[in-house]
């Protein structure tokens, strides 16, 4: 929502008396009293506390001296501890209204700000004591921290019964709660019918706009700061640095820097304009503008000035350079430990991921709901099932509780791409309809469709609809995937129609590429080649992929033509993928098209992509075991090839003769068979068979897609041995039982 407000004229300036008291913030003032040395010992120990475990001894000191019912030493105590209090007032030994004030502010801080609505409850209805203007102020940043604003309606009311709504504070207060709950007309309102503004008005104006997103009209109330001739502060820039961050515009962000640099000299700017600074360049991937920044606060770093660097880093895919900086900091808090997981997960290191959760386990700090969330998502890309079992049992036996919908939809993802999506489904069955979000939904969807169960999809999207949250593009791929990898075509149609009639969602290439291979997969191939022709965008490579794969399996060698002319296209314009070659001489072969095949090959050598190595993973005993393609650094190694040799005679005794299709080297057939057999796959299902018991589940993850060769293979060892073997490439799963595929050989 943006409103464009008409600002009234600049009022006359202020007597610089009358400045001054605008400018001032709103303070309790407290009686002077002189204190015992050993008094003053404990207020100092307050004031310096960094833990509830300290302020816990604090407390029992307070008990022993018996001053637990001193209101300056209890303001100081109450922001350790978050337990409700039934009665606040039983903790008031004087109830004058400035100790009321004490503990409502003292509960503002804390994590119980319903606390310090009771008091001023108690406050009005127990004795003679009254609010004053010093009141409100506290009262209503509690109420801006409760889950709706009814309470905060409620004492805006009484501030305006009691004439407080003239006091500046107050109002200030009042506009920053309705900024809060994103009621930004009533807060514009409260600001222009402020009488004399100062830089606490236009602050939390900014500030309030900035956080509903409205970043345009945050930089209209800045402009008019600057014509009315009131200086910003340092909050001043540090909000309109986050409003540059969130437009994503560098230029602008520079020239705020120059403003600030004008405005306070480069000497006198202060660690909090620069921590906003490197926040703001780190957001925005200008980590050589950051590091400047960072090198000028010199021995004042703070730990979030390299929490800010670490998670800048990691964003902009410099893992290295984040570690570093990891490693030199002095004192790791919470944040940077997540911004580092969190920049290990986002880059593909999963792996490293979960170790260093494992090692800030070690440390001792506990991690919060970002964290678990970057952890699981790492062992969903990895398929580690244990430790995500353990993150789970975590999640439910601690306070967090997987009512959260973002760690209950980072649970639900990681059971379904670890494999157990009937786990994944009691999950979200559980989850209260109010707490189901859109992205739990997609999630589930996304699940059902990779293995192979569109039905239950449809019925999951069918469940999102009827609760009333719309789908979005991501949900419409997850569906019509779904109906893709099950076949369900004029279900595909009627989701495609009801995407751009019903909802009004521009079709995207990636649903247009699930209609295309939804329509091959079934062997509609010249109806697939239609829709193409008509779409109103142009195909790019995934599209003509997924036609010239279907165009194999069916084939349909004229289309097929067409798809691998439009493919070498791609390729010789440079506009390839990871993979691009190694999948197109694996197509080209199978419709026996060898010279498009050898022409591929010859780009080969004067490209510099090649086919990625493959990796495996099999989950066993709490262990994540890693196999590379004809890698030999497993510890059992030597059995594992010979369990190879063990599967190749038993193969020959089924009179299996591999493929070498997709083998790109200039070799012999024979030497094609033996590179073919140490695929990672295979080597990690000769690990499965030696390792885990004959009723269980062999489970593999793959970083790549399943080869012709293996597919065939595993399903006749499923066979064979009698057992179940899931295995998860980089599209779908392949759930093999008996000599079949869930996948029907299309993938």
């Amino acid at each position: 929502m943006t409103t464009n407000y008409k600002l009234r004229s600049p009022p006359k300036k202020n007597s610089k008396s009358q400045a001054k008291s605008a400018m001032a913030k709103p303070q309790i003032h407290r009686a002077k009293r002189s204190l015992p040395p050993q008094y003053q010992s404990l207020l100092f120990l307050l004031d310096s506390c960094t833990s509830i475990k300290k302020a816990r001894q604090i407390q029992s000191q307070l008990f022993i001296t018996g001053l637990h019912h001193d209101s300056l030493f209890l303001s100081k105590l109450l922001p350790y501890f978050s337990i409700p209090i039934q009665n606040p007032s039983s903790l008031l030994h004087d109830p004058s209204t400035f100790n009321y004030n004490t503990l409502i502010r003292a509960f503002a801080r804390s994590s119980s700000p319903s606390n310090s609505v009771s008091l001023y409850k108690s406050m009005l209805s127990e004795g003679p004591t009254r609010p004053n203007n010093f009141t409100f102020p506290f009262l209503l940043v509690s109420c801006s921290k409760l889950p709706g604003p009814e309470t905060g309606l409620q004492v805006h009311s009484h501030v305006m019964k009691l004439g407080f709504d003239l006091d500046s504070h107050v109002r200030h207060s009042l506009i920053g709660l309705y900024c809060i709950f994103g009621d930004l007309d009533v807060a514009r309102y409260l600001f222009d019918e402020i009488t004399r503004w100062d830089v606490v008005s236009f602050n939390v104006m900014m500030s309030g706009y900035n956080k509903c997103g409205q970043w345009d009209d945050a930089l209209r109330v800045f402009g008019y700061m600057l014509r009315v001739g009131v200086r910003p502060d340092d909050r001043t820039f540090g909000c309109l640095m986050s409003i540059c961050s969130g437009l994503g515009d560098l230029t602008r962000g520079k020239v705020v820097h120059m403003l600030a640099l004008k405005s306070f000299g480069s000497d006198d700017l202060g660690n909090g304009v620069k921590l906003a600074l490197l926040n703001m360049y780190s957001k925005l991937g200008a980590m050589k503008m950051a590091d400047r920044v960072f090198g000028s606060m010199g021995s004042s770093k703070s730990v979030a000035s390299w929490s800010c660097m670490v998670s800048g880093y990691a964003k902009c895919g410099k893992i290295e350079n984040a570690r570093m900086v990891f490693d030199e900091m002095p004192k790791k808090d919470l944040i940077s430990w997540t911004s580092m997981i969190s920049g290990y997960s986002q880059n593909g290191r999963y792996k490293e991921a979960v170790e260093l959760y494992e090692e800030m386990g070690k440390q001792g700090v506990k991690p919060d709901e970002v964290t678990l969330v970057a952890v699981l998502s790492a062992c969903a890309h990895l398929g580690y099932l244990d430790f995500g079992k353990r993150i789970h049992l975590y999640i439910e036996s601690d306070s967090i509780g997987c009512n959260n919908s973002r760690l209950c939809t980072a649970v639900v993802d990681m059971y379904a791409k670890c494999g157990h999506i009937m786990t994944a489904l009691e999950i979200f069955n559980r989850v209260d309809k109010k707490t189901k979000t859109s992205h739990l939904f997609n999630s589930v969807i996304s699940g059902l469709a990779q293995h192979g169960l569109g039905e239950r999809a449809i019925a999951v999207f069918e469940e999102m609809e009827a609760l009333g949250l719309s789908p979005d593009k991501v949900t419409f791929v997850g569906v019509l995937c779904a109906c893709s990898h099950s076949g369900l075509i004029e279900k595909g149609k009627e989701i495609f129609d009801m995407m751009v009639n019903k909802y009004s969602i521009q079709p995207q290439i990636e649903h247009y590429c699930c209609m295309v291979d939804l329509l091959g997969r079934r062997g509609y191939i010249n109806e697939a080649y239609d829709f193409i022709q008509n779409m109103p965008i142009s195909p790019n490579s995934a599209i003509w992929s997924a036609l010239l794969r279907n165009c194999r399996i069916h084939r349909n060698p004229r289309i097929g033509e067409i798809a691998q002319r439009k493919l070498l296209h791609f390729v010789s314009d440079g506009n390839s993928f990871e993979g691009r070659y190694s999948r197109l001489i694996e197509m080209f072969s199978d419709v026996k098209v060898l010279e498009n095949a050898k022409k591929v090959r010859k780009m080969i050598k004067y490209k510099p992509v090649w086919k990625q190595q493959g990796s495996s993973y099999v989950d066993f005993n709490g262990s994540l075991h890693q196999f590379l393609a004809n890698g030999t650094s497993h510890p059992q190694s030597k059995e594992i090839y010979k369990m190879l040799d063990e599967m190749t005679r038993r193969l020959r005794l089924a009179s299996y003769d591999p493929s070498t299709k997709e083998v790109l080297l200039d070799i012999e057939n024979e030497e094609k068979g033996n590179v073919v057999s140490g695929h990672s796959e295979r080597l990690a299902l000769a690990y499965g068979l030696m390792n885990l018991g004959r009723s269980e589940t062999i489970r593999i993850i793959m970083d790549l897609r399943m080869c012709i060769d293996c597919h065939s293979l595993f399903k006749i060892f499923s066979e064979v041995f009698s057992r179940e073997i899931v295995v998860r490439d980089k599209i779908i799963f392949h759930h093999m039982k008996n000599g079949l595929c869930s996948c029907m050989d299309c993938w």
